[in-house]
């Protein structure tokens, strides 16, 4: 993915250890342990969901996510991937900081990662909901 932004954008694999903010993760599923606020990407754009994170650290996760489509009842059910979009901070996850992730412009398969995210969005981190790798967003 080749993008004219201000940050930088590297590819990870989902089992990669990754360091954001001065904490090393260790893939995707560790990240998803630190998440403690939680959104559902919808029309309505309602509030984040608080939620108790399994682990604790100095990094804070926010999350948003919204389903892949389906187009008959066969596919709602059996299709259980997610887009989704996770931020990060030193400091606790905020719903604005929620609206603002929601409100950010969608490129394809809902990812927010793009030239319009601002300096104060990042970083960013984007998983398609299948597939090997995750794209990582950062100053």
């Amino acid at each position: 993915m080749e993008l004219k932004i201000k940050g930088r954008v590297k590819e990870y694999a989902i089992t990669d250890d990754v360091e954001i903010l001065g904490h090393v993760f260790h893939g995707l599923d560790d990240i998803k342990q630190y998440v403690e606020m939680s959104l559902y990407k919808s029309f309505s754009r309602g509030e984040a969901r608080k939620q108790e994170p399994a682990e604790s650290c100095e990094v804070h996760v926010g999350e948003m996510w919204m389903p892949y489509p389906c187009f008959d009842s066969e596919d709602a059910m059996y299709e259980n991937r997610t887009y989704q979009n996770y931020i990060l901070r030193r400091r606790p996850i905020t719903q604005e900081d929620m609206k603002r992730l929601s409100e950010l412009p969608s490129g394809s398969n809902e990812c927010r990662i793009s030239d319009k995210v601002p300096l104060n969005m990042l970083p960013l981190l984007y998983y398609e909901g299948d597939g090997s790798t995750m794209i990582l967003m950062e100053l």
